[in-house]
């Protein structure tokens, strides 16, 4: 009974201030991460982050991946992939350099400066396509957050290696980079042949009974998650390869426009069915992981830090902006692609649970992703505007 009621305040408190928060045009998660700071033992001290809430929490965050790669449109971004490209290599990799070498120049440990780097390398696709939706910039900026999720899947593929507690030489680096192209090229294989060929979907929703093709879906999910696990790889890998599995569905050709509508509405309402009911419970679940004491944040990583997050991004979007040929949109390129989010709080959980982040590096970046899942939106409406 006391996980039942703790689990409802949980659901019942992320989902209220989650949507207050999405109403004014903010990620949902900045709500249901500080639903979990406050009634956990940072504040109020009313739900302990036990086992049991951290496997609903866990279910979670497989389902927030699988969502993620069902969101993965790479049919939009063959459109605008040079544009993206040039846009988003140079904002991650400055990000990414100056987000490991000032915690590993302030004598933190390598491991843990890997984990700061590559969490603030990324540029989170929910929160981009929130705040750049109906604005001409939309598609190039949502296809760079894509390669930037693509990417960031990728090192966190290479960061499980060190969060299982082994060592990453030459050899384990290249095999586990081995091993994620394999297991990518098998996962778009079958759903070409399955998805593409044969329109296994299709058939599947043609059954009488609704429920088999989310059934099949979630099934998906939890397959491939084992199958990463059991290869070296971090659960979440799989999730997100499930989530591309279903994403070719919309690469199928379709015999007029209102199908197309119709197919990718179908696939969004999954999307958002699956999202809503488990992954606020993964935030919140982060909110609880905070230290019961705010003496634990360190202050002075966590302003550089910031610092570090917004500055990347800008200089190395705006520069990559300017080479698009967005000379008059660089500024407003570059604060949109500070946007951070969903996958950041993930690898951050994850090292945090694997012990290579500290409960103080935990807890100032997970408020720093909020701040950045925050400002960007901001500054973006009022330079785009501008522009528009």
């Amino acid at each position: 009974m006391e996980f039942v009621l703790s689990l409802l305040v949980l659901f019942l408190y992320a989902k209220v201030f989650g949507e207050i928060v999405h109403h004014f045009g903010f990620s949902s998660l900045i709500g249901e991460v500080a639903v979990g700071i406050i009634v956990g033992p940072a504040i109020l001290n009313w739900v302990q982050p036990g086992p049991q809430i951290e496997g609903v929490a866990m279910l979670g965050l497989l389902v927030m991946m699988l969502v993620a790669g069902m969101n993965s449109r790479f049919d939009l971004l063959s459109k605008v992939k040079f544009k993206a490209l040039t846009i988003s290599i140079p904002a991650a990799v400055l990000s990414l350099y100056l987000a490991f070498l000032v915690p590993y120049a302030m004598g933190l440990p390598l491991i843990t400066s890997l984990f700061i780097g590559v969490a603030l390398s990324n540029t989170s696709i929910d929160v981009m396509a929130r705040v750049t939706k109906g604005h001409r910039l939309e598609s190039v900026l949502v296809g760079a957050s894509l390669i930037d999720d693509v990417m960031a899947v990728y090192m966190i593929g290479i960061l499980s290696i060190l969060g299982l507690g082994r060592t990453l030489d030459i050899s384990g680096f290249l095999l586990a980079t081995v091993g994620i192209i394999i297991f990518f090229i098998v996962v778009i294989w079958a759903s070409k042949e399955l998805i593409i060929k044969r329109n296994l979907m299709r058939v599947l929703w043609t059954k009488e009974e609704r429920s088999i093709p989310l059934a099949f879906i979630i099934s998906l999910m939890l397959a491939l998650a084992v199958v990463a696990h059991q290869v070296g790889l971090h659960m979440i890998i799989g999730a997100y390869m499930a989530g591309l599995f279903i994403s070719r569905l919309r690469e199928r050709p379709v015999v007029t426009l209102q199908s197309r509508i119709r197919l990718n509405k179908m696939l969004d309402d999954v999307g958002t069915s699956l999202e809503s009911v488990l992954t606020p419970i993964f935030f919140a679940y982060v909110g609880l992981q905070l230290a019961p004491t705010w003496g634990n944040i360190n202050i002075v990583l966590f302003f550089t830090l910031l610092l570090v997050a917004f500055g990347g991004k800008f200089v190395g979007g705006g520069l990559g902006a300017a080479l698009a040929g967005y000379k008059k949109e660089r500024a407003a390129i570059g604060v949109a692609m500070c946007s951070r989010g969903a996958l950041e709080l993930a690898l951050l959980s994850f090292g945090f649970q694997a012990g290579v982040v500290s409960s103080s590096v935990f807890s100032s970046m997970v408020l720093l992703v909020m701040m950045m899942a925050f400002i960007p939106p901001i500054l973006f409406k009022l330079i785009a505007e501008k522009i528009r």
